[in-house]
C-alpha cells in the first residue's frame, strides 16, 4: 500500500508531530508513506521511514498513491484534485469554529464539504463533524509515553513553584489572556510562584506588558519541552472546546506534571480524573482552582501519581491499527468520483 499525506509546512506544532508520529508507525510496519508539502522537510523531527515530497504541482508520491490523506482545511484541494483513490480529511480540530479563521470561514466548510473520508482524533471533535453533517471515524490521538516519562521525583516541595503555560497569546481558542488575567490577580495577592511561557510564536506586546513571565521560549523540541515538564510543579490548561486535541496535556500528564485545566470535553477525554477542573474562560475560577493547588503540595502529589496512567490509554500503533482498517474499507469499496457530498 502506498500512502500520501499532504500537510500545509513543515514548521514545528504539535498537529504536525501527530501527523508525522502516525506516517512512522505505518512506515515501521511496511507502507510506503510519502509526505508532500510546499516547503522543506522539518529540522526538528527525524524522519526515518517516510519519503518527503517537496510541491503538490506534479508530486510522484500523489499521482502514485492508493490512498491521499489531507491533514489541514488548505490540503484537501491538492487532495482531491485528479484523484482516482479514497480521499481522507484527517481532522485535529474543526478551523470553522476558531475565531481567528473568521475571514476563511466560507472557504473552510466548503473544504469539509467536499468528498473526503473524515479522520476525528477525539470524540467530541467527531460529534462536531456529525453535528454539521459530516461522516466521521474516530481514530484516536497518536503518542509515545515512552518520550514523556515522568522523572526520578518531583522537584522540592519547598521551592517557589513554577507554573508551565503554553501556547500563543493570540489565539483565543488557547485561553492565554485569561490565565494570565488569573495569575495577575494571583500575584497581586502575594501569591509566590515563577511563570514559564512556551508557544510557537514570539511574545507579543501586550502580553509583554503584564510582566508576568520569568521566561519566554518559542519552538521547543521534544526533549526541551520534556525538560520543562519535569522541572515545572504545575501545567494551567485554559483551551476552550473548540480545540482539537490539547497536546501539552497529555505530555504533561505523561511526565506526572500536575496540571489545572478548563472544564470542557476534550480535556475531560484526555485526563479524566486526573486533574483540577476550573469553569473554562473564566479567569476568577482558574485563580481559585490555581491558588488551591499552590497551597496543596499533597494535591499535587496526587494529581502526579494519577497522570502517567491516564496518558498511556493513548497510543499511535492504536491510531494506526485504526487507520488500516478505514483504508482496508474505503479500498474495498467502489470508486466514486471525488468532489462534493
Amino acid at each position: 500500500m502506498r500512502v500520501a499525506y499532504l500537510v500545509p509546512e513543515s514548521r514545528i506544532s504539535g498537529g504536525q508531530r501527530v501527523v508525522f508520529q502516525q506516517a512512522e508507525e505505518l512506515a515501521r510496519r511496511g507502507v510506503e508513506v510519502a509526505i508532500v508539502a510546499p516547503s522543506p522537510p522539518p529540522d526538528w523531527f527525524p524522519l526515518r521511514g517516510a519519503s518527503w515530497e517537496q510541491g503538490f504541482g506534479g508530486s510522484k508520491a500523489l499521482a502514485q498513491a492508493d490512498v491521499r490523506i489531507a491533514t489541514f482545511w488548505t490540503t484537501v484541494a491538492p487532495a482531491l484534485e485528479g484523484a482516482e483513490v479514497p480521499v481522507f480529511h484527517l481532522c485535529q480540530g474543526y478551523e470553522a469554529d476558531f475565531s481567528f479563521y473568521r475571514a476563511q470561514h466560507a472557504a473552510i466548510r466548503n473544504a469539509y464539504a467536499q468528498r473526503t473520508r473524515k479522520l476525528a482524533i477525539a470524540p467530541h471533535l467527531a460529534a462536531r463533524l456529525r453535528e454539521e453533517g459530516h461522516e466521521a471515524a474516530l481514530i484516536g490521538q497518536a503518542f509515545d509515553a515512552d518520550e514523556f516519562p515522568p522523572p526520578v521525583s518531583r522537584t522540592d516541595s519547598a521551592r517557589v513553584p513554577e507554573i508551565l503555560l503554553v501556547g500563543p497569546y493570540e489565539a483565543d481558542v488557547k485561553g492565554i489572556p485569561e490565565a494570565l488575567q488569573a495569575l495577575k490577580a494571583l500575584r497581586e495577592e502575594g501569591a509566590a510562584f515563577r511563570l514559564r511561557r512556551i508557544s510557537t510564536i514570539a511574545q507579543s506586546e501586550d502580553e509583554a506588558s503584564l510582566g508576568l513571565a520569568g521566561s519566554y521560549s518559542t519552538n521547543l523540541g521534544t526533549a526541551e519541552m520534556l525538560k520543562a515538564y519535569q522541572g515545572a510543579d504545575l501545567l494551567i490548561g485554559p483551551s476552550h472546546p473548540e480545540e482539537g486535541f490539547g497536546l501539552p496535556v497529555l505530555e504533561a500528564l505523561s511526565t506526572g506534571l500536575p496540571v489545572a485545566l478548563a472544564d470542557t470535553p476534550g480535556h475531560r477525554h484526555i485526563a479524566r480524573g486526573a486533574a483540577a477542573y476550573f469553569r473554562c474562560g473564566d479567569a476568577g475560577a482558574i485563580r481559585v482552582c490555581v491558588a488551591r493547588l499552590l497551597e496543596s503540595p499533597a494535591e499535587r502529589s496526587l494529581l502526579s501519581r494519577a497522570g502517567p496512567e491516564e496518558a498511556k490509554r493513548f497510543r499511535t500503533a492504536a491510531v494506526v491499527d485504526r487507520l488500516l482498517e478505514e483504508f482496508q474499507k474505503a479500498l474495498a469499496l467502489p470508486s466514486a468520483p471525488p468532489g462534493r457530498r
